[in-house]
């Protein structure tokens, strides 16, 4: 049974990609380049749906009937319908969180999967949430479906995020012998499977082929925090509340972190940027297949740390929790100072001697001339604009003139035209500081 739901799966969702393709194209429903982003032609953003068509196709033909099923298709339909219509025109983050909200009120109403207990985190017995566990469970399921969008900013990423979060979660089914859980989650990692198969870039694939778009991020969110809130908080739970931080560490640590470094700018937590842990990473000379492997054999490390410390060495709770909240800030502080990473790995780099290496050195120092929005100065260079001379007002600057491909760097008039501006920038922002 479970071979069987894995290769419909699978097989569906291929399908469903190649046909969906064509169609996405002929209507525009691609994701055009642009200075914040790496593709180069328009991509369909059809990933989302053929994953959701695939689920939804091997659970009706399934003989087996899930847990609340048909709540979690109609909630899930929902988020997939608004992030269609994101992907195509876009819509404001208001109607995305209301839509997010009411898939949430789905799960906790209909499906009646809610947080009730946060377990003994502080050593005093299970802290219960009585009143407070719908509104609590909205919020975390609103949390972590943003944490998802969020980390979806390279090639294979939030993908193989998920994957690792759903093969977790089968791991911990498997031991606790819930065939049903069991089959569900190997359902769902077939269709991730099948989308990675033309978002990685592997067999020689210089970009991918199919994005997932906020239609996908939201969905693969929402199906962890449905699947990881009730493996918790069932009647007789499969792990502990707190190890579910553990399952989705690192869309958990980027989304909170790059949150409170824009609130603490006064920016809005939802308007993007290019400060990404795994922007960070491909700075520093990282290929993008690089910094994917480095991030998930991360969130696999974290997701078998927590699952080890709960089910097998009985580690208490509260320890459990203050162990992560090291590590969170541990991470928020690199993150915070990821400058200091950035000249250690310049200085590596000059180290080297030989010509291959020189010419890497080279391409890597191009490469951080071609963005302009780094951090390097323990500050944030994307709201600043330059306005008569010497002053500057916190909005957004148009960095499409700044963001250039390596073979740009190859022109003398652009070097000195580029260095004429970094120059004029340089002297605002320098000014800027003292004053």
């Amino acid at each position: 049974m479970l071979a069987s739901h894995f290769f419909i799966s699978l097989l569906a969702t291929l399908v469903l990609i190649k046909s969906l393709c064509p169609i996405a194209v002929k209507i525009g429903l691609t994701d055009h380049p642009c200075h914040r982003k790496q593709h180069k032609v328009p991509t369909p953003l059809i990933g989302g749906l053929a994953i959701y068509l695939g689920i939804g196709v091997t659970l009706l033909l399934s003989e087996v009937h899930f847990p609340n099923q048909m709540a979690y298709l109609i909630a899930s339909a929902l988020l997939v319908g608004v992030g269609l219509v994101d992907d195509y025109k876009g819509l404001g983050v208001k109607i995305r969180i209301v839509a997010q909200i009411v898939a949430a009120l789905i799960m906790t109403e209909m499906a009646d999967i809610k947080i009730v207990s946060l377990g003994n985190l502080l050593f005093t017995g299970d802290i219960a949430l009585g009143s407070l566990a719908t509104p609590f469970t909205i919020f975390a399921v609103v949390g972590g479906i943003n944490a998802f969008n969020m980390i979806d900013g390279l090639d294979g990423l939030a993908g193989t995020l998920a994957l690792v979060s759903m093969a977790a979660l089968a791991l911990v089914s498997w031991f606790a012998q819930d065939m049903l859980l069991l089959d569900f989650c190997i359902i769902v990692m077939a269709a991730i499977m099948a989308f990675l198969a033309f978002n990685l870039r592997v067999m020689g694939r210089t970009s991918a082929g199919v994005f997932l778009g906020d239609t996908g991020s939201t969905l693969l969110g929402f199906t962890v925090c449905w699947l990881a809130i009730g493996a918790s908080q069932s009647e007789s739970p499969l792990l502990a509340p707190v190890t579910v931080l553990w399952i989705i560490a690192i869309p958990l640590f980027d989304s909170v972190c790059i949150m409170i470094r824009r609130l603490g700018r006064r920016r809005s937590p939802f308007q993007p940027d290019r400060e990404h842990l795994h922007h960070i990473m491909s700075l520093t000379g990282y290929s993008v297949n690089e910094v994917v492997a480095h991030l998930v054999s991360y969130g696999l490390v974290m997701a078998i740390i927590g699952i080890v410390a709960d089910l097998f060495f009985n580690i208490p709770n509260g320890m459990i929790l203050l162990f992560f909240l090291v590590l969170f800030i541990s991470h928020y502080w690199g993150m915070d100072h990821a400058w200091i990473f950035l000249k250690i790995r310049r200085y590596l780099l000059t180290r080297r001697q030989n010509p291959k290496q020189i010419v890497s050195r080279r391409a890597w120092q191009r490469r951080v001339n071609s963005n302009a929005v780094v951090d390097i100065e323990q500050r944030s260079m994307d709201r600043r604009q330059i306005i008569k001379g010497r002053r500057f007002v916190p909005t957004e600057l148009q960095l499409d003139k700044f963001y250039r491909c390596e073979e740009d760097m190859d022109n003398p008039a652009y070097r000195k035209k580029l260095k004429n501006k970094i120059k004029v920038f340089w002297f605002n922002f320098y000014v800027d500081r003292k004053s």
